[in-house]
């Protein structure tokens, strides 16, 4: 019996555009081929492309799919691999079941098409790593020209399509050592097929005899005055026939209108520009203008293109775009800094890596980047893999998340491509910038041609979305000069608007000059003090590229979701090290270490995520604090990481299922547009205003407490702060005593006494040091922790709670009133929104704020939202826990 699989979407799509008649009007289209698909592996069934294309006996050997997918990412979705994020079972799945080639084959009708006034092409936007294509059994690509894992391509099947039964078939092969494809460096494991298979799109598109592509929108801004901007349109026609064509094109943006007339030649491709030295409308007055996120709206525009002869729709094509402008600079100590609009920006941002299967997750994608955006940061840095699709991209754009977007280290060591790293004794602490010196990949002349394809057809693919504001050319390292020539031509070409990042490192370039940025760590625990003391390596001047304390433990239902009860406890085991990272981060020993000193001994699992909750926040928030506080000196940090690509312990400010870690809220925190910081090293208050707009006649008041929540100084003061601004304001008294803890309570309030912003933090009598006499490329060493056992003696407190629910749109809102009625500080305070049914936790959540403290008598009003689906369509619960609250609350 032959399986006949269809693509429903596309059956209809097609037929909707299908020819009744010879002078019957045509309809472009294109569609993304997502379902129907069906995979093998070429060893486990029998037959080659011409039988295979003919029919597919039922078997369980083939698996049903939809892409883009891996081959594992296919078989995990299908439950033929479960659980395989849990325990080691990863590492169970045979890694010899990947080292061959694997079919994906589709079969689908195509009524009505004309080859004599159609043309259809297949869009191929990325293939891991090489592919055979037949289409009806007519080989249409071979993997010899077929290759590369960010190449894209387009093929004519106009002669091959048919009514009918229409086989897709195609064969994918595994990259082999020394290939460049996406890779998960040391983050995480190696998933065993390397992630080969359709990981992005295949679309078709269908035309006219011209088509139009690659449309491109590259806007100006006078940046001396924001009410004046303009835009050059361009794209790129293909005439398919034999004959010349002369076409009208035109294009419209809102109001604004823009046409011409061109002549084809047979066969010619032709770039054709409308720019407003030609067109005066293109000129813009009063422009809606993209902002990043806290620095105002950032508006989208539409263009539409058509492409008619006498009157006849041969082609469209649309895209949105952001009129905005990137701006970059060297400042006099030769650190770089950027600029939107023309406004100086400190990037505030995060690493983003995919999913390890490469899975396309739309619903979770959207999650991230809220997340992103609730946690006032700013940016995130792609590195190396660049999403499934534009839907990412897409969702940064509407957001205001300005990305880095560059090529991944990855490709920079040997090992890293199936090589051997031969590296001598005693270089393994070398700095990432001299190490890649001495030993990393050189690439011969042909993979710099490659290197150089993947550079153009991804600016190509990616240039109309505004978020992004450079390209990166290198992470751990940058490409030689002849290399970088190719880049930057084709930015000339291609995507004039952003400027070019030779290296994310530290490096000199002979034909663009310093990269001033600098990537010296840290990537495992330092205490906050590090943030402000440090001036030599990764502390707060500069721009870092890429940093941060190390591990995040997830609370304690995101712990059991990664390994079975027998490996929970205690902590530092095999487990939970294979959960951690990889090489110099395969071990939570540092941390632990310094959680254990820090915090005193956890008495059980639920002890331990506790207290890494408060070690997560104490971490993370001093390192965006101090980039804050040191702007200018200071103009960009990225926290090393933002997600996981598997369920983990390392570099994460929210876990592998969305649960946010004390990280997340610490930068949130920290990101407050307005806001009052502690300096842990020099012990002084400082006020930072990073809005769009200056404020005036606000109050700037502090609290110190002792240990028993009394009150040993207070200060409160009316000051005014401009906008990009950030001033010391004062010194607290120095704490008295020993192995004691305080407590600083910060807010800003308006002239009605309204709280703007507010910041609280433990201090600790004996205080965090650094062993500055010893050099670890990823971190620094402690000889003295703080000492915050005292807070495990807090005296005790209650609160009291209340809530509202209202539903607005698919989402729940609720309101969460806390109070603290006792005479004692409520330190920390955790809340959770939990399914009614199960009382799990409920995944995403976004919370105004959470691990809270509250003085005595003191009031908060915290909201949370949550999707409807995601509660089981029941109201939430909130439980309410805290470190000293003697009840914990269910409300």
């Amino acid at each position: 019996m032959l399986l006949k699989h269809k693509i429903p979407l596309l059956f209809s799509f097609l037929l909707l555009l299908s020819l009744t008649g010879c002078d019957a009007p045509l309809k472009p289209g294109e569609l993304s081929l997502r379902d129907g698909w069906m995979i093998a592996s070429t060893h486990e069934v029998e037959g080659d492309a011409k039988t295979i294309t003919a029919g597919i006996r039922q078997s369980g050997k083939w698996t049903k799919t939809s892409v883009p997918t891996t081959v594992l990412g296919a078989l995990t979705e299908s439950g033929e691999y479960k659980d395989i994020f849990f325990d080691k079972n990863l590492e169970k799945i045979p890694a010899e079941r990947f080292k061959h080639s694997w079919w994906f084959r589709n079969q689908f009708d195509f009524d009505g098409f004309d080859q004599e006034k159609e043309n259809l092409s297949l869009m191929v936007d990325g293939i891991n790593y090489r592919a055979n294509i037949w289409l009806n059994g007519v080989q249409i690509a071979s993997q010899d020209t077929l290759a590369g894992a960010f190449r894209q391509f387009e093929i004519n099947v106009s002669s091959a399509i048919k009514s009918v039964n229409n086989v897709l078939l195609v064969e994918v092969f595994p990259p082999q050592v020394r290939n460049f494809y996406m890779g998960f460096v040391d983050w995480a494991p190696k998933p065993p097929d390397n992630n080969m298979g359709i990981f992005r799109e295949l679309r078709l598109k269908r035309s006219g005899k011209v088509s139009v592509s690659h449309l491109f929108v590259a806007p100006d801004v006078n940046t001396k005055d924001l009410s004046q901007a303009s835009v050059t349109v361009s794209a790129e026609l293909r005439n398919h026939s034999n004959e010349p064509k002369e076409i009208e094109i035109s294009g419209k943006i809102e109001a604004i209108e823009f046409r011409k007339k061109v002549t084809l030649k047979a066969r010619e491709h032709q770039e054709i520009r409308f720019t407003p030295e030609e067109f005066k409308n293109l000129h813009l007055k009063n422009p809606r203008l993209w902002w990043p996120n806290g620095l105002g709206k950032p508006e989208l525009y539409t263009v539409n293109l058509e492409v008619k002869e006498k009157d006849q729709l041969l082609d469209s094509k649309s895209t949105r775009f952001g009129i905005r402008k990137i701006e970059t600079y060297l400042n006099a100590k030769g650190v770089r800094g950027y600029k939107v609009n023309g406004r100086d920006v400190l990037i505030k941002s995060a690493g983003w890596v995919d999913d390890l299967l490469l899975r396309y997750m739309p619903e979770k994608d959207a999650a991230q980047i809220r997340y992103v955006k609730e946690m006032n940061l700013n940016s995130l840095r792609f590195e190396g893999i660049w999403g499934n699709n534009h839907h990412i991209y897409d969702l940064c754009d509407e957001n205001g998340i300005l990305l880095m977007v560059g090529w991944s280290c990855q490709w920079e060591w040997p090992d890293y491509i199936g090589e051997e790293l031969k590296m001598k004794p005693g270089d393994e602490n070398l700095p990432i910038n001299e190490g890649v010196d001495l030993y990393a990949v050189r690439l011969t002349p042909q993979e710099e041609t490659l290197f150089s394809d993947y550079f153009r057809d991804q600016v190509k693919w990616l240039r109309n979305h505004p978020s992004i504001f450079t390209w990166a050319g290198g992470s751990d390292a940058m490409p030689k000069p002849s290399l970088e020539k190719r880049y930057l031509e084709t930015l000339r070409k291609y995507d004039p608007t952003r400027p070019f990042l030779v290296s994310s490192g530290a490096f000199e370039s002979t034909l663009t000059g310093s990269s001033g940025m600098k990537m010296n760590g840290p990537y495992e625990y330092v205490p906050p003090v590090y943030w402000f003391e440090d001036q030599k390596l990764g502390g707060a001047f500069g721009f870092n590229s890429e940093t941060g304390p190390g591990p995040q433990i997830p609370p304690l239902e995101g712990i059991k979701k990664m390994m079975s009860q027998t490996h929970l406890w205690p902590a530092d085991n095999a487990m939970w090290n294979f959960h951690s990272g990889r090489k110099d981060f395969n071990t939570m020993k540092v941390y632990l270490t310094a959680l254990e000193n820090k915090y005193g001994q956890p008495k059980d699992l639920e002890d331990l995520a506790a207290k890494a909750q408060l070690m997560n926040y104490e971490a993370i928030r001093p390192m965006f604090e101090a980039f804050v506080i040191n702007r200018p000196k200071a103009t960009g940090v990225v926290q090393w990481m933002l997600n996981s690509p598997w369920p983990e312990f390392y570099w994460q400010l929210y876990d592998y299922y969305l649960m946010p870690t004390g990280a997340y809220y610490g930068t949130k925190k920290a990101g407050q547009p307005l806001t009052a910081i502690y300096n842990c090293f020099d012990q002084t208050i400082h006020l930072s205003n990073d809005a769009p707009a200056g404020v005036k006649n606000i109050k700037a008041g502090l609290r110190l407490l002792d240990q028993n929540s009394k009150v040993i100084f207070e200060k409160s003061e009316v000051i005014s702060l401009g906008s990009n601004v950030s001033r010391s304001w004062l010194k607290i008294p120095e704490l008295k005593g020993s192995h004691q803890v305080y407590f600083l309570d910060l807010k800003i309030r308006d002239d009605r006494g309204k709280v703007l912003a507010d910041n609280f933090y433990w201090l600790a009598t004996e205080k965090d040091q650094l062993d500055w006499s010893q050099y670890f490329w990823f971190y620094t060493p402690q000889k003295k922790y703080a000492d915050f056992k005292a807070l495990n003696d807090l005296p005790a407190a209650k609160l009291e709670a209340t809530k509202s629910v209202k539903l607005s749109d698919d989402e729940y809102e609720i309101t969460v009133k806390l109070k603290n009625p006792s005479d004692k500080l409520a330190f920390f305070t955790e809340l959770q929104l939990n399914n009614p049914e199960n009382n799990k936790a409920i995944l995403p959540v976004f919370w105004s704020d959470n691990y809270i403290s509250l003085l005595p008598g003191e009031e908060k009003v915290l909201t949370v939202k949550c999707r409807k689906s995601n509660a089981g369509q029941k109201e939430p619960v909130v439980r309410i826990k805290g470190y000293n609250v003697t009840e914990s609350l269910q409300l």
